[in-house]
């Protein structure tokens, strides 16, 4: 197998890692999922995904933030190490959580005024789908930046150890 090292490097990042790069993977297919559905009066049914209708620039954005932090993970997956940062991932990981979320509750506010002429409409999975996995996403970031200050604390006051000798069979 080719790429088989890409599963150990999976299973080796922590958990909070794996929700983070879930949650972005899974925003990614969201956007192509419906956000909004509506019946004009006396037509036919018709529905947007996070690229169509008015918020199609907000479903965009979305969609690019969630591909970049999700090919940071792939990078780091198959040992390509180009992508290299001057500060800590968790604050990528922090900062694009929380502009997603800002912009999922933007296109919501959207779509919903946008509904309110038709007179039948409704949200979709993909908009509610899109705003849980972010929020899980940023409370792993979370998780993730207090392990990372717990073994921080505890590199600062762990002692460091002495080589140990392994005593000589003499024969």
């Amino acid at each position: 197998m080719k790429y088989a090292y890409v599963h150990k490097n999976l299973r080796e990042l922590n958990f909070e890692e794996q929700v983070i790069f879930g949650s972005h993977v899974l925003t990614v297919v969201a956007c192509f999922a419906p956000w909004f559905a509506a019946t004009p009066a006396y037509e036919t049914v018709f529905w947007y995904t996070g690229f169509g209708g008015p918020g199609f620039l907000i479903g965009i954005c979305i969609f690019l933030i969630s591909l970049s932090i999700s090919i940071t993970f792939i990078d780091r997956l198959l040992e390509k190490n180009a992508i290299k940062l001057p500060f800590k991932w968790n604050y990528l990981y922090a900062g694009a959580g929380v502009q997603q979320i800002f912009l999922i509750i933007l296109m919501w506010s959207v779509l919903t005024a946008v509904g309110s002429s038709y007179a039948d409409h409704s949200l979709r999975f993909g908009i509610f789908m899109a705003f849980a996995v972010q929020i899980c996403g940023l409370v792993a970031t979370f998780l993730n930046f207090q392990l990372d200050k717990q073994k921080e604390a505890k590199a600062f006051f762990q002692h460091p150890e002495a080589p140990k000798s392994e005593p000589k069979n003499e024969q």
